[in-house]
């Protein structure tokens, strides 16, 4: 064929191709076509899901994370004691210390009495032993008192009522036979004078007789004077030596009484001792070791435990409540009596209810950060004896609010976060668009927030908006435009109401 036929007929192909292409582009363009443009978009409302923007009642609430805790931890500590003793003139004693022999693994249930742990007893048995034997010569001493002291009783009355009697009775006796003699000798005295007056006496017995009658006179003076000497003086001061002497026995066995007291007292110490080297459990419950990691304390067999030191913390499942963190931007919206609910991450179906019981005047510092909490106590309405309940378990607590009437709501699913601000996306008047705008939220339940600022009412917002989804539906308003609506503002950063 000719060059110039080829030529035009190439051209015409060309031309042929041109034309086709023209006539689908204004198909694919025009009011039924599918590419986008003004007249061609599909309905936003035929490709996303939307939900009204309306007036509600909104129950309002406050989400923070806490640990699960025992209202009642009791501390289990090492309770020995330093004692000392001394036996027969020397020293012993025991240091209040002692060596953990075997010990219940960590984090054990166990029930009142169950054996927590065994302290090295050794130490304390010997001066258990000791203290027994001392107790027996105490015991001995007392008695050998209470015999001295029935002795020196006895004696007072021997002597009151025997000894005191018959020396007084022998005294009776001797003026008797002093006043007998007096009275002969006065009768021959006065024999003696009358005869001697008829001369047939001479004058020399008459001076015997004399001094016969005065050898009795005297006679008679001293058994009177020996027997009120032995009444005034002599019996009294015996009987008061010998109430000298009970009252010494007494306070010797007062002394031997405080003593064996004493003995006693420090052998039910020791025995005491003795046993809190067996360590048992004050009630049911969950054993957590009382490591100090900041003091290089570990508890395990073979470790010094001294005086008074934590061993154990025994936190009772009966009785638990969560301590709840409230950031300082919320605390002052937490109130007592606080309805919460309480949800937790090692126990993803269990879901527990109680009430704010405290919320901590102070907040926790804490050098490596600038935030400033403050503990809230939430005491579980039932008791949560569960096995899959532990001390320690991470929280969610929900608190709730007082609600809020006739304030513009949507859905959580409606609102996304950009660049650290929080938009929605609304739907049209015509139905063709999108348009995204930043709003401001209030408070915030489950599954509603409120807007303060940004929607009106009876619009539509898209739900779960994706940006890179969108394309050419979305419209970006001005952020300068003017909101739309304004309601009463937030009272607290979104991120603690979510």
């Amino acid at each position: 064929m000719p060059a110039p036929k080829r030529i035009r007929s190439s051209t015409m192909m060309i031309a042929i191709a041109v034309a086709a292409v023209a006539s689908s582009w204004a198909y694919l363009a025009g009011p039924q076509g599918l590419l986008p443009g003004r007249g061609g978009r599909r309905k936003v409302a035929e490709k996303y899901q939307f939900a009204p923007v309306s007036r509600t009642v909104l129950e309002g609430s406050l989400t923070t994370h806490g640990r699960l805790e025992s209202s009642k931890r009791t501390v289990i500590e090492c309770e020995l004691e330093s004692i000392s003793i001394g036996i027969q003139g020397r020293s012993m004693s025991a240091g209040g210390a002692s060596t953990l022999l075997s010990i219940i693994p960590d984090g054990s249930r166990v029930k009142a009495g169950d054996v927590l742990a065994t302290l090295d007893s050794s130490a304390y048995e010997e001066l258990l032993r000791q203290q027994r034997m001392t107790v027996e010569r105490s015991r001995a001493d007392h008695h050998q008192g209470q015999l001295e002291l029935e002795v020196a009783e006895m004696a007072i009355t021997e002597y009151q009522e025997g000894v005191m009697a018959e020396t007084i009775q022998d005294h009776r006796r001797l003026i008797a036979l002093a006043e007998a003699e007096m009275s002969r000798s006065q009768d021959r005295l006065d024999w003696a004078g009358r005869m001697n007056a008829k001369g047939y006496v001479s004058t020399s017995v008459l001076k015997t007789e004399q001094q016969t009658h005065d050898k009795a006179e005297v006679a008679l003076a001293k058994a009177r004077g020996a027997r009120d000497l032995f009444e005034r003086y002599t019996s009294p001061k015996r009987i008061r030596l010998l109430e000298g002497a009970v009252l010494a026995k007494r306070a010797n066995l007062t002394y031997q009484d405080i003593r064996l007291k004493r003995n006693l007292e420090r052998l039910a110490k020791l025995e005491k001792q003795v046993e809190l080297c067996t360590i048992r459990a004050p009630h049911d419950g969950y054993v957590i070791y009382a490591n100090d990691n900041r003091r290089n304390v570990v508890i395990e067999p073979g470790t010094e435990v001294r005086q008074k030191q934590d061993l154990f913390y025994l936190p009772d499942l009966k009785k638990m409540e969560v301590v709840a963190m409230l950031h300082e931007s919320i605390v002052d919206r937490v109130t007592r009596g606080m309805k919460a609910r309480v949800v937790l991450e090692g126990a993803p179906g269990v879901e527990l209810t109680g009430r704010v019981r405290s919320v901590a005047p102070i907040p926790i510092f804490d050098d490596r950060s600038d935030v400033r909490n403050f503990e809230a106590i939430v005491t579980i309405d039932a008791e949560a004896d569960r096995r899959d309940l532990m001390p320690g378990m991470t929280a969610r607590v929900d608190l709730s609010t007082p609600p809020k009437s006739n304030v513009l709501a949507v859905p959580v699913e409606a609102v996304t976060s950009e660049e650290g601000e929080d938009y929605c996306y609304v739907a049209r008047e015509d139905g063709e668009g999108l348009e995204r705008r930043r709003i401001a939220l209030g408070e915030a339940t489950h599954d509603m927030l409120e807007v303060a600022e940004g929607l009106a009412e009876g619009e539509r917002v898209v739900l779960n908006p994706r940006a890179d989804e969108m394309g050419d539906d979305v419209d970006v308003r001005p952020e300068s435009d003017p909101a739309p609506v304004a309601v009463e503002p937030p009272t607290g950063p979104i991120a603690a109401l979510r």
